[in-house]
C-alpha cells in the first residue's frame, strides 16, 4: 500500500469514525421506550364513549365563591370584579367587567392561550370601553390552572393572582375550569343571559372554546382563533417539543399515568373527535402558522362536512399571516368576529 493510498484510507475512517461519534451523541426521541402506533392511532367509537361518559360525570360546581376585589371603571357604573372559587380543592381565579343594568344582558367569555411563564403579556386581554365604559354585555376571563389573568382596560392593567393547579393540565382540564367559571357567573350574577352565551379563545384557548361548545349546551357561539383541532396528531408530530411533553407525555414516560390513560386525555383534548357537538362556530387560522397547521382547520371542516352541519361552521384562512400576529391589525378577522356576534 503507497503512502496515497494509506492516507486516503486513514481518511475515510477517521470520517466513519467522526459520523458515529456524531449519532452517539443524538439524544434519543422522547417516546423511544413507547409503542408510537398505539399511542397515537385514531380513537375506537369505545374510548369516544368513555370521554363522553367521564365528561357527564365530573362535578363541576364551583365552592366558596368570593369577590376579592371590585373596581370601578368608567362613568357608567361598571365594575371590573376579581373573583376566585375552589374546583377539586383547587383556588381559582377569574375577572369580570360587569355592566350597571338589571337588564339580562349577554356572556362573552375570553379564554387565553398557554404559557410557561403566567406573568409574561401573551395572558393579557385588552377591552377598550372609552370614558363611560358602557358595555352591553357581561364580559368574562378565567385564569386557567397554573396560569393569571391581565386584564387591560383602557390602558390600565389588572391582575388576579396565579391559580392553583398544574398549568399542564392545559386542554381537557382548562375546559373544566372554564366551565365551573361559567357556572359560577351563572349563579352570582343574575342579569347574566346564559341564553346568548359565546366564547373566544386564541391558541390553547381556542381548542378550549371549541371544547366548551362541545361540552356545554349553554354555550350559542364559539371563536376559535390558531387554536389546534387534534392533539393526537399534532403530538405524535412534536414529541420532543417541551410543551407538548408538558402537557400531554411526560407523565407517560415517568410511568405516572398508562398509555390508556394518556390517550384519553389526548381525545379529550381534541375537539375534531366531538365535532357532532358544535354549536355556530368560528375558525380562523393563519396560513403561515407552524405551531397550528391550516390542516388542522381543514380537518375539522372536512368532518363537518360529513356531519352536514356547514351552516353552522366556517372557516377563514389568512393569508401572510401566522401564530404571533394572525389577529394583529386585522380588521378583516375583526369584522368577521363582530359581524358573528352582532344582536347576540
Amino acid at each position: 500500500m503507497n503512502t496515497l493510498t494509506y492516507k486516503y484510507y486513514l481518511q475515510i475512517l477517521l470520517f466513519v469514525a467522526f459520523g458515529m461519534v456524531l449519532l452517539s451523541c443524538n439524544p434519543p426521541d422522547f417516546l423511544d421506550d413507547q409503542d408510537r402506533q398505539a399511542l397515537f392511532s385514531e380513537p375506537t367509537q369505545s374510548e369516544l364513549d368513555v370521554v363522553l361518559q367521564d365528561w357527564a360525570f365530573r362535578d363541576l360546581s364551583p365552592q366558596n365563591y368570593t369577590v376579592e376585589q371590585e373596581i370601578p371603571i368608567g362613568t357608567a357604573g361598571t365594575v371590573l370584579q376579581m373573583v376566585s372559587f375552589e374546583l377539586e380543592g383547587l383556588k381559582q381565579y377569574g375577572a369580570i367587567v360587569v355592566p350597571n343594568t338589571e337588564n339580562r344582558v349577554p356572556v362573552r367569555m375570553v379564554l387565553n392561550g398557554f404559557s410557561f411563564h403566567p406573568e409574561r403579556i401573551e395572558t393579557s386581554t385588552t377591552l377598550v370601553g372609552g370614558e363611560s365604559f358602557d358595555i352591553p354585555y357581561i364580559f368574562a376571563i378565567p385564569a386557567f390552572r397554573g396560569q393569571a389573568v391581565h386584564l387591560v382596560l383602557n390602558g390600565t392593567t389588572y391582575s388576579t393572582p396565579i391559580s392553583e393547579g398544574d398549568k399542564c393540565n392545559a386542554f381537557d382540564k382548562a375546559t373544566d375550569d372554564a366551565i365551573a367559571f361559567l357556572n359560577s357567573i351563572e349563579s352570582e350574577l343574575p342579569n347574566a343571559d346564559m341564553e346568548k352565551v359565546s366564547v373566544r379563545g386564541g391558541s390553547r384557548g381556542g381548542t378550549v372554546a371549541l371544547l366548551m361548545g362541545e361540552r356545554d349546551k349553554r354555550v350559542k357561539k364559539v371563536i376559535g382563533v390558531a387554536g389546534p383541532t387534534n392533539m393526537l396528531v399534532l403530538t405524535s408530530k412534536n414529541e420532543n417539543d417541551p410543551i407538548y411533553k408538558c402537557q400531554f407525555l411526560k407523565d407517560l414516560v415517568n410511568e405516572k399515568v398508562t398509555l390508556e390513560q394518556a390517550r384519553h386525555t389526548m381525545i379529550a383534548s381534541s375537539p375534531i373527535y366531538f365535532a357532532q357537538n358544535l354549536p355556530s362556530t368560528q375558525l380562523h387560522l393563519a396560513q403561515n402558522d407552524r405551531i397550528v397547521p391550516v390542516s388542522q382547520g381543514k380537518q375539522l371542516e372536512s368532518k363537518i362536512e360529513d356531519l352536514n352541519q356547514t351552516e353552522s361552521f366556517k372557516l377563514f384562512i389568512y393569508e401572510n399571516r401566522d401564530h404571533t400576529n394572525i389577529a394583529t391589525m386585522n380588521s378583516e378577522l375583526r369584522n368577521r368576529i363582530q359581524d358573528f356576534l352582532l344582536g347576540f
